[in-house]
């Protein structure tokens, strides 16, 4: 007997429908790439590279690190929210990437709300001050003191969307007048430091900066953490002299929009077992960020509050776009 078109049609819906939870249950068959859309070297390189092993190990397939820099992280993000949805292609990124750039930067060629499936986050640093021993102060209330008594403000080294929003922040809650001097990175803002030629920063933690200061060259003033920093005991946090000031930085991993969601659970589960490694929180301990791991959904909240935490720090410090 002939099969109607409806009947045709129905039954190649239920096939399709069948064919989804069975191609993620192979998943992967094939090498996956891992965008990371900073410069290598850096602290997202370092811990893509350190992941890239054990996830391996957990998903059965190579781990192709890429690196893809520019416009502050906006190339490589736009490149994996243009790729296929298919868990092949992901990125490795930091904050600034879903949920600083898009606002201050409307030309950005993505809308992180839309254009990524949230896997996990793997990471958090706070942003720290630190200074050379010469600066005039050696704490929070010396620091907000002395800026308070210049009548042009201090001069502070930025690198990156959350440093220089971090720089607003602190700012606004001191009082204070900044004026933000713009670095390509932690390393040439540590020269510039070390130098005395902008003698003040802030920036994530790292090896080399606790090198710096535990040898004497540095100084830390404050730690953008609402309470004691366990990564960095000892270092005051900036709340305690500007109350609810908290500033830091996160990493994550994101697929491209549309990626099924046994898929993004497969890749969250592998991300989970790869950090759960041996040595690998030693080696993020290393440089300055703790460990932490999020659902997808928990991600995408998270990516949801933080553009309107940028939003709102925009209005209130009306900061240019760029």
């Amino acid at each position: 007997m002939a099969l109607s078109r409806r009947s045709l049609l129905t039954a190649a819906a239920l096939l399709a429908l069948a064919a989804g939870p069975a191609a993620a249950q192979r998943y992967p068959t094939k090498p996956i790439r891992l965008v990371v859309n900073f410069a290598a070297g850096g602290t997202s390189d370092v811990m893509a590279r350190a992941l890239a092993k054990p996830l391996s190990t957990a998903l059965g397939q190579q781990i192709i690190i890429e690196n893809k820099t520019g416009a502050l992280g906006a190339i490589g993000a736009a490149e994996v929210a243009r790729a296929a949805p298919d868990g092949y292609t992901l990125l490795l990124t930091t904050q600034g990437s879903l949920t600083e750039i898009p606002v201050l930067s409307p030309q950005t060629p993505y809308d992180p709300r839309t254009a990524f499936a949230p896997v996990t986050m793997i990471g958090e640093s706070p942003l720290v001050l630190f200074a050379h021993p010469s600066f005039p102060a050696s704490d929070m209330k010396s620091f907000v003191a002395y800026a308070k008594s210049q009548p042009q403000g201090v001069d502070l080294s930025v690198t990156g969307s959350s440093v220089k929003l971090g720089a607003y922040a602190l700012a606004g809650a001191a009082g204070i007048r900044i004026s933000q001097i713009p670095y390509a990175g932690q390393g040439p803002a540590l020269t510039a430091a070390l130098g005395g030629h902008t003698p003040l920063a802030l920036n994530t933690s790292s090896t080399t900066l606790m090198q710096h200061v535990q040898a004497g060259r540095l100084k830390l003033l404050g730690v953008g953490t609402p309470g004691p920093y366990k990564l960095l005991p000892g270092v005051a946090p900036i709340a305690e002299t500007l109350p609810g000031y908290t500033a830091s930085a996160w990493w994550g991993v994101f697929a491209p929009a549309g990626t099924p969601p046994d898929v993004v659970d497969r890749l969250y589960q592998a991300f989970k077992r790869a950090l759960a490694e041996p040595g690998i929180d030693e080696l993020f301990v290393a440089n300055g960020v703790s460990q932490v791991t999020t659902t997808p959904a928990e991600l995408g909240a998270i990516v949801a509050k933080g553009i309107e935490q940028t939003r709102a720090l925009v209005k209130q410090h009306h900061i240019p776009q760029e």
